[in-house]
């Protein structure tokens, strides 16, 4: 790069300026085309570089909408979800969103169980879990957070997730293709919720 910039006689580069002017860029493009799939990408990666994570966040549960009819078709969200699950993940760890990153890793195929259950153990605020234990498809996810709420101490969370598991659809005797719609209904039941816990916020 040294010898492009003194081929055109560039010496500094101000990065921060370059940042800051794609950054407006983008913001009108996506105003003309707010649906433009790469226009919200890059939007994203810049706002991720700049540790912009509420951001980041936002832009990538909007594309996620956009492509699966406001979430309502889970079967078309894997591409979206490979390219989009490392900044998700990463944007939620930061902001201390750890039950979204337990979740979010059990949409991958396989579940990425291990930092699943590391982001459960990091929970140390309840504000959400009523929303988003219901939405549990994952009963491996479901007895993880049952030991731990029992390790904790909190005996009502403990047992209102034993409740859960106690549900009809949860039985892992269904039907396998009974079994496919309840968490695939529950996965975009998620994944609405995240969005309009973030868009919202």
């Amino acid at each position: 790069s040294s010898g492009i910039n003194a081929e055109y006689g560039i010496k500094n580069i101000d990065t921060d300026m370059c940042v800051s002017t794609l950054t407006r860029l983008l913001d009108h493009c996506l105003t003309v085309a707010p649906h433009n799939l790469k226009l919200i990408a890059l939007q994203a990666a810049v706002k991720m570089s700049l540790g912009d994570n509420e951001a980041t966040i936002k832009l990538l549960l909007c594309s996620g909408a956009l492509i699966s009819d406001g979430f309502s078709d889970i079967t078309v969200l894997d591409r979206w979800l490979e390219s989009s699950f490392y900044n998700l993940v990463k944007a939620c760890m930061n902001l201390g969103a750890h039950i979204e990153v337990s979740l979010l890793c059990c949409l991958k195929s396989p579940p990425e169980y291990g930092t699943s259950f590391q982001a459960l153990k990091r929970i140390v605020q309840y504000d959400h879990l009523h929303l988003y234990y219901p939405l549990f498809w994952d009963v491996n996810l479901l007895e993880c957070a049952i030991a731990q709420h029992h390790k904790k101490g909190d005996t009502l969370l403990r047992d209102f997730v034993i409740g859960l598991m106690r549900r009809p659809e949860m039985n892992e005797n269904n039907h396998p293709d009974l079994v496919a719609r309840s968490q695939n209904s529950k996965k975009c039941a998620f994944l609405r919720t995240m969005f309009q816990k973030f868009l919202s916020s």
